[in-house]
């Protein structure tokens, strides 16, 4: 699984089109990015939906490889 930024990135979208959709400042979605657990639920379900993946996917991605 991607972390993501690496999904965001791989859609070519920008973290201000994402800041815009979800109405939220770049230091929010930076701590995001870094730390997605610390984003409420239904910031998630909107981001998951912005960018055409499931929830699981912004808290369930492995650092594994």
């Amino acid at each position: 699984m991607k972390t993501l930024r690496q999904v965001r990135e791989s859609k070519g979208v920008t973290k201000a089109a994402i800041c815009r959709h979800l109405g939220i400042s770049k230091p929010t979605y930076d701590d995001y990015e870094q730390h997605p657990e610390r984003m409420r639920i239904e910031t998630a379900k909107r981001l998951a939906a912005f960018l055409g993946i499931s929830v699981s996917d912004i808290f369930f991605y492995s650092k594994c490889n």
